[in-house]
């Protein structure tokens, strides 16, 4: 039989056609195309006649006959946000292994990831990835009322039955500590972002600690708060540090690098030099970190890493691996660049 024998709507190829030219039934041809149970041999006869028929699987009817949809969706606080283009990079790279597609939905207020959890469901995708900064009750009650499987990269209560990866951004601040410790620094001052928010109030948890583990004093007038965690809203943040204290600071913790970039630019600005007159450390080790002038110290919090497992998790609990949903924490590493590195100094 011709390639284009038998063909669908808009001229498609259907799954009947693949099944004619592979000498197969169409139930044999739709287990070989699904995963499920047709020998090794007949189901790498049957996936290339359907790659050279460029016959593609329906979703919805997948669905319908008690498949998979091959879709897994996953909803950021901020796309546009390096740190969230690596992790869903990452996803969508485990993804792709396992021959299935990313769908990529953006949403920070708990109202609308509550909204967006519940948007999605088994006639459209197999499963959920969630990233919620602000994982209140209404998004949680939405995760427990998702009808596919759900992992979370964030902190979960302890009593979750989601899986969930996590960063440890107190080890992390201490890294960044300990570092301006050692290089000098006296009296660090911490640059956060909303502290409504798991990274926010984590970060900033870290901060108090790892002073207080250096026998330093906490200081409100070394502390500012972003409204969020971008480089527009750090400005005038940072602006504030530098009224409120005086400028009596000589090193700088941004909660992440956006921050810290907002801080090399202010700094500039008003004429302290980096890292002559103050160092500078951010969080997350974004690739623009090498890029900057001075390149960033900044600790990387893994968001590759994480984005890797919860891809991993996920896909194993729709394997049916009873052993699927746990609690993962990704370890921070320092990665120390010219913007804390005195030259008297190692």
């Amino acid at each position: 039989m011709a390639l284009g024998a038998e063909q669908g709507m808009a001229g498609l190829p259907t799954i009947t056609a693949v099944a004619q030219v592979a000498g197969v039934s169409v139930a044999t041809a739709s287990r070989a195309l699904h995963g499920g149970g047709a020998s090794a041999a007949t189901a790498e006869r049957v996936r290339l006649v359907a790659e050279q028929l460029g016959y593609r699987p329906n979703a919805v009817a997948r669905a319908l006959q008690g498949g998979t949809i091959g879709q897994i969706a996953m909803i950021v606080p901020d796309a546009a946000n390096p740190v969230y283009a690596r992790m869903t990079s990452a996803v969508q790279h485990e993804l792709a292994a396992d021959d299935r597609h990313l769908l990529v939905a953006q949403a920070q207020d708990p109202a609308d990831v509550a909204a967006a959890i519940g948007r999605f469901g088994p006639s459209a995708i197999d499963g959920l990835i969630v990233v919620p900064l602000r994982p209140e009750q209404q998004v949680l009650e939405a995760l427990d009322a998702a009808r596919v499987p759900t992992v979370v990269i964030g902190s979960l209560p302890p009593t979750a039955v989601h899986g969930a990866v996590g960063a440890d951004s107190r080890a992390g601040v201490q890294l960044a500590i300990d570092h301006l410790v050692a290089q000098g620094a006296q009296r660090i001052a911490f640059v956060n972002g909303p502290v409504d928010t798991t990274p926010g109030r984590m970060r900033l948890e870290g901060y108090r600690l790892a002073l207080d583990a250096a026998g330093m004093d906490f200081d409100p007038a070394h502390v500012v708060a972003a409204d969020d965690f971008t480089h527009a809203a750090a400005l005038p943040a940072i602006d504030a540090l530098l009224e409120r204290s005086a400028r009596s600071f000589d090193a700088i913790v941004a909660a992440n690098d956006l921050i810290a970039f907002a801080a090399l630019r202010v700094l500039s600005d008003a004429g302290i030099a980096v890292p002559g007159d103050c160092l500078v450390v951010g969080m997350d080790d974004t690739e623009l970190a090498q890029m900057a002038i001075p390149s960033l110290t900044s600790v990387d919090l893994g968001a590759e890493a994480r984005g890797t497992l919860a891809a991993q998790q996920l896909l194993a609990s729709l394997r049916g691996d009873a052993d699927a949903i746990s609690h993962a924490t990704v370890v921070p590493r320092l990665v120390v660049r010219e913007s804390s590195t005195r030259r008297d100094r190692p």
